[in-house]
């Protein structure tokens, strides 16, 4: 799995979730657990024996027969099966070893707007284009304004041409087709009825007709007023949505299929039904295999835009100004409460964009919807996607579209007799779909990847209210606009290629601060929020950017670069150097602004070559702030803008700063015209009411947290501020901007900073004897403002400790809750992982009691997690939850440890400093500890705290005690406990000096000579008085890891109970015994052979077996791109000695993808009676192999003569690998022997 990718889960369902996984492993083990998708977890786990729905998608081809699954589906699009089970049937095929992943068959929605679109004033129709650059939309149009999509696209100037769309077949995927219709008699050539509800493929709710109109009406019935975008095409009618709006997944993939298999060129699906768990849900994979197969697929965004905003009003249809409800697709359950997280490699981030799958696919086009006025309709779905991909692809019209529809229906808001109006991006869906069928029409041998780089490319930018490019979260490429892509598609042909998003501008994320909300975006007085702040100061990383690279036609030798000034910053995922024709690869950007870098604006490309010819170019801009000083407390800069500038700085607040203050004034040029105007009495002025933007300047003042959260200033007139205590140290950006202002405005910024620097930052006594005495003095330099009336204190925290263990699965969430009082100031989760794969991945994350949370509290990596603290945390119940992003499919053992501290006064410091600091100035503060005789610890954390103006900083301190340390080995011995003459066991033993009785925890390493890991020491006794800490090492392990001897002992460490520091061994521990002394395990993996015929890809696994029983080898093989094409097994009785066992693969996965690669063994697993041996992630890779020469095999198998024959260096073999030169090839009992 790849280590960016980002993966998402609700808070408000964990749980939920956990609640659920805990009752299903009642009955199944974890790995099974872990197949079940979050959905049906939670149904699962109240469920009697009802049936439920569902898809169940297999590892591999072969067939799954399980007693009770009632199968309505076989699929031949994914590897996967539709039908309804019990919930004990669920858990049964979970069980299997054929079955990959179970979801729910969920319900889906069409794309549209809840309520029906009222009549709107004509003037509501009127597209304004004046924010698209280069449109023009000069033919005459119908009286009452309204203009038809074809227009505003521009699919008229390819009618003129002779271009409609004859010859292609567009599938609608939806309620049906009214094939009565005047606008459509004649174009339905093909139907099917996928529900059982009902028994006709007519539309009875309306929605699929329009969107056949959309795509192929005559307009016979509006005397050519309302025609389709490609009036020449042809229909297939797909039926998988009621007349209540309502589908189901399965009819979903299996009208897709259906529709391929019966002449499809061009998918519309205006339907979806958003995703937050998997990221590639069995209807996303179908619609990109669709694209995959040939056929062009459009798909709608989806109308739920993450940044709607109450008071923006642009963008609504002429319904929705009046109060319509958001869109049909809202579920009931949605909440604002839901928070979802987006893991990646340093941060944690709340999501900032909503699309619908199966628009979140790679290899779809996915529509988002401009409103009349040419701006984005205030529903349409954003990104980026949970991967970080930009969608939406391109946008079309999809506010209030006039088209055909069933006469009679209740539903439609009907304009006449045969049309209605509606609105949402199952609108814009169709508008693509016939672009695709006219593009098509004149070049027939194009591809969807092909069809893709046409509409991205040609698309038309659009500017928001403010005259300013909408960010591509929004518009993805821009809007459709048929005659560019037609003219590019004259100058590329079959070369067309594309990339999305098409430039790139790195900036930092702007987030809500934690617990005001959990959606993305920065108010700047514009139609839609601004997502991203761009720009970056010294020192800062934007990461990991994803775009999708799109050729028509076979590549070999493409190649990606970073140009320009920022080509040094930039770091790169390479793209593969061979691309197959419609082909679609993700690849990732990031870029790290040096320290030494200078403000300004920097400029470069990305560019992607092939074989050095230039393919395409990403324009990339960034802007590096400018940094702000701060003297004495105090600091500022000035500066003036107009228009929609910005201007950015950066700040840095070290550790310790108690409050920061940033005030924001300016005056305009619009300030002495008004002075003028009110020294002449101008009544007619005095009446206006104009706000600051109809005459002067309105600027926005916002300041980026190191965290990405964003914090905007209040309005006061002619001036805003932003006060926050407490800050999170490190750099801050401070953004000014100038709301679309019609004059120059001319600001001051100040910042003032409370601050005091003690020097040292920390007491800490090392081995101090129980009744001495100790005192520091701490000298504490005021780099803020003055303060005054300052008041000290000694504190202690007082920690208690709660342990757990437990297991979480692939994708699980585990859970556990703790109550949190008042008095708590800090609370602590660290997380051991136990055993397991040393690549598993797991997250650790805290969710406070309004099922809340932050990526300032949470965590992720393998091994060793955290601490992840949260300070003066609410009281109430807090949730601690283990999710488990990279684990084995058993799932992962970890450890986890919670602690929380409460504060007290110390009463063995006594501490005194002075009343008053001034700025710039320094004094000396004193402070006396008395320890007592008998302290109940080892180790003592607290504070030194200043208190100033109802804020404070605290100095650490920190006593260790004499006394408790390590002694060293003071025993050693072995056991044989099945009196083989092997070792099968090394007890070890430590002895420990104790001052203080109570539980100690004992940590180290065992080596072997060289430093080759065997085992980590991790044991925990209670000892009264000084004793013995035993330590066992398992035989097998010191065999199986250690390649000689002395077995050595390092980094031996004591810890109390409470995980304190005590004492280090410093000397390493020597034990001299030989490593082949000690037991073998039962059997283990000794080497690998390529098996692979033509007809078969075969991995011989060779195991050394010492002890006779019954093994088993599981395995998954992976290509270049880490798609899983095959699962197997294989299990035999073995008696001692050295053996093979073949994993044979069928190679019809690796045929479809027609892409030289090499093939992965993964996740190799060794078994014997149930119990695991051996586990390895990567095991074996192959040579580079061609999955046409498998293809060329017949059916047979008798494919290749059994006689010899000599190959030619770089021949065609026919081999799936190369061969050297003069190898001689032979048949052996099926297999190809190369010698």
């Amino acid at each position: 799995m790849d280590r960016n990718a980002f993966i998402l889960f609700s808070a408000a369902s964990v749980l939920l979730l956990a609640v659920a996984g805990a009752q299903i492993a009642e009955a199944g083990s974890s790995d099974a657990v872990g197949k079940i998708d979050a959905d049906l977890a939670e149904m699962l786990g109240g469920a009697g024996e009802e049936r439920i729905p569902v898809i169940v998608m297999l590892k591999g081809t072969e067939a799954l027969d399980i007693d009770g699954f009632d199968v309505k589906y076989s699929y031949q699009l994914i590897p996967g099966l539709a039908g309804e089970a019990s919930s004990t049937t669920i858990r049964e095929m979970a069980e299997s070893d054929r079955v990959s992943a179970i979801y729910f068959d969920d319900p889906a929605k069409i794309s549209a707007p809840v309520e029906d679109i009222a009549s709107a004033p004509d003037n509501a129709l009127v597209y304004d284009n004046s924010s698209v650059d280069g449109q023009d939309n000069d033919s005459d149009g119908p009286s009452d304004g309204y203009i038809s999509p074809a227009r505003i696209i521009k699919a008229d100037k390819l009618w003129e041409m002779g271009i409609d769309g004859r010859g292609i077949n567009v599938a609608v995927i939806d309620s049906g087709i009214d094939k009565n219709h005047p606008d459509l008699i004649g174009k339905v050539i093909a139907e099917k009825n996928f529900l059982a509800n009902e028994i006709t493929a007519d539309d009875l709710l309306g929605h699929g007709t329009m969107i056949a109109g959309i795509i192929a009406g005559s307009g016979a019935s509006s005397g050519g007023r309302y025609v389709g975008i490609a009036p020449g095409a042809s229909l297939i009618n797909v039926k998988v949505i009621d007349q209540n709006g309502d589908g189901r997944v399965s009819d979903i993939i299996a009208g897709i299929e259906w529709a391929i298999y019966n002449g499809a060129d061009v998918l519309s699906l205006s339907l979806g039904g958003i995703n937050l768990g998997e990221t590639n849900p069995p209807i996303t994979m179908a619609a990109d295999n669709a694209a995959d197969q040939g056929v062009v697929v459009c798909v709608a965004a989806g109308n739920r835009n993450s940044t709607e905003n109450e008071n923006q009003l642009s963008g609504a249809s002429s319904s929705q100004l009046r109060g319509s409800p958001v869109e049909l697709s809202q579920t009931e359950e949605s909440s604002g409460k839901d928070v979802y997280f987006l893991f990646v490699p340093i941060v944690f981030a709340l999501p900032p964009g909503l699309i619908d799958s199966p628009g979140d696919g790679v290899n779809v086009i996915t529509l988002g919807s401009t409103d009349a006025a040419g701006h984005m309709a205030s529903f349409s779905g954003s990104g980026p996607t949970r991967d970080d991909r930009i969608k939406p692809d391109v946008v079309a019209p999809g506010m209030d579209i006039i088209s055909t529809v069933p006469a009679g229906l209740e539903g439609p808001e009907y304009v006449d007799t045969y049309y209605a109006r509606e609105s949402g991006t199952s609108l814009s869906t169709p508008i693509a779909a016939g672009l695709a069928a006219l593009l098509l029409q004149e070049w027939s041998n194009l591809t969807p990847a092909g069809i893709k780089g046409a509409m991205t490319r040609g698309a038309a930018k659009l500017n928001n209210t403010h005259g300013v490019a909408y960010e591509a979260y929004y518009q993805g490429t821009g809007l459709l606009d048929a005659l560019h892509s037609y003219q590019l598609l004259e100058e590329l042909g079959d070369g067309m290629s594309g990339v999305v998003p098409d430039l790139w501008k790195p900036g930092r994320w702007a987030y809500l601060p934690s617990g005001e909300g959990v959606y993305v975006g920065l108010d700047t007085g514009a139609d839609r929020p601004q997502k991203k702040i761009y720009a970056l100061a010294p020192g800062d990383r934007d990461w990991n950017t994803r775009f999708v690279f799109f050729s028509n036609r076979e590549r070999d030798g493409i190649s990606l670069s970073a140009q320009g000034e920022i080509a040094d910053w930039v770091s790169l995922q390479a793209l593969p150097e061979h691309i197959s024709s419609n082909s679609q690869h993700v690849f990732a950007a990031s870029i790290q602004v040096p320290e030494d870098a200078d403000p300004g604006d920097y400029s470069g490309s990305l560019d992607i070559t092939d074989s050095g010819e230039t393919v395409l170019e990403i324009p990339v801009s960034l802007t590096v702030a400018e940094p702000l000083s701060i003297s004495l407390g105090k600091g500022g800069n000035s500066g003036s803008l107009t228009g929609n500038q910005w201007d950015y700085y950066y700040l840095d607040l070290p550790v310790g700063s108690r409050g920061i203050e940033v005030r924001l004034d300016w005056n305009s040029e619009s300030d002495s015209i008004d002075a003028d105007r009110n020294d002449s009495n101008s009544t007619a002025f005095s009446s206006t009411n104009a706000s600051s933007t109809d005459l002067g300047s309105s600027l926005d003042l916002f300041l980026i947290s190191p965290t990405s959260e964003y914090y905007a200033g209040g309005p006061e007139g002619s001036s805003k501020r932003v006060a926050i205590e407490s800050p999170p140290s490190g750099r801050w950006l401070v953004a000014v901007y100038s709301e679309n202002a019609s004059v120059n405005a001319s600001y001051t910024l100040q910042v003032e900073q409370e601050m005091i620097e003690p020097t040292p930052k920390r007491w800490h006594i090392d081995s101090a004897n129980p009744g001495t005495n100790a005192s520091i003095e701490i000298l504490l330099e005021n780099r803020g403002l003055a303060m005054e009336n300052l008041s000290y204190a000694a504190v202690i925290e007082n920690e208690s400790l709660v342990e757990y263990e437990g297991r979480v699965g692939l994708k699980q969430i585990w859970n556990q809750t703790v109550n949190v009082t008042d008095e708590t100031i800090r609370l602590s989760a660290e997380l051991a992982t136990i055993e397991g794969s040393r690549y598993s991945e797991v997250a650790l994350v805290f969710e406070d009691p309004d099922g809340m949370a932050s990526e300032e509290h949470a965590d992720l990596g393998s091994g060793y997690l955290g601490p992840v603290e949260v300070s003066n945390p609410q009281a109430g119940r807090w949730a601690i939850n283990v999710y488990g992003y990279n684990v084995p499919e058993t799932g992962q053992p970890f450890r986890l440890t919670v602690k929380q501290y409460k504060e007290e006064p110390w009463s063995w410091i006594s501490i005194s400093g002075p009343d008053r600091l001034e700025a710039g100035s320094n004094q000396t503060l004193r402070a006396s500890l008395a320890l007592p005789q008998n302290p109940a610890q080892h180790q003592l954390q607290g504070y030194l705290k200043i208190w100033a103006n109802n804020s404070s900083i605290q100095i650490p301190v920190s006593i260790s005690l004499a006394g408790s340390g390590l002694v060293g080995l003071s025993s050693e011995k072995v056991l044989d406990e099945d009196e083989d003459g092997k070792h099968d066991q090394l007890v070890l033993g430590f002895g420990v000096n104790v001052t203080i009785p109570g539980n100690f925890r004992l940590n180290g390493v065992v080596n072997d000579c060289l430093g080759n890991r065997i085992d980590v020491i991790d044991q925990s006794q209670r000892l009264d008085e000084d004793g013995v800490i035993h330590v066992n090492v398992s035989g097998t392990d010191i065999w199986r890891a250690a390649k000689c001897g002395p077995i050595r002992i390092e980094n031996l460490v004591l810890y109390d109970n409470t995980g304190n520091y005590l004492d280090r061994y410093e000397e390493d521990i020597r034990i001299d015994r030989d490593p082949k002394e000690f037991q073998a395990p039962p059997a283990y993996i000794s080497g690998f052979v390529n098996q692979t015929t033509m007809e078969v890809i075969a991995v011989g696994v060779n195991l050394s077996v010492t002890k006779p029983g019954t093994y088993r080898i599981d395995g998954f093989i992976l290509d270049d791109s880490g798609k899983e094409i095959g699962y197997e097994k294989v299990e035999e009785r073995l008696n001692p000695g050295n053996h093979t066992l073949s994993l044979e693969f069928s190679p019809s996965d690796f045929i479809i993808l027609e892409e030289v690669s090499r093939v992965r063994l993964v996740d190799l697993v060794l078994t014997s009676d149930g119990e695991e041996l051996e586990n390895r992630d990567l095991a074996w890779t192959s040579e580079e192999m061609d999955p046409l020469a498998f293809r060329a095999v017949p059916g047979s198998g008798e494919a290749m003569a059994s006689q010899e024959s000599v190959v030619p260096a770089g021949s065609d073999s026919n081999l799936p690998f190369p061969a050297a030169e003069g190898a001689v090839l032979r048949r052996e009992n099926g297999t190809v022997v190369i010698s």
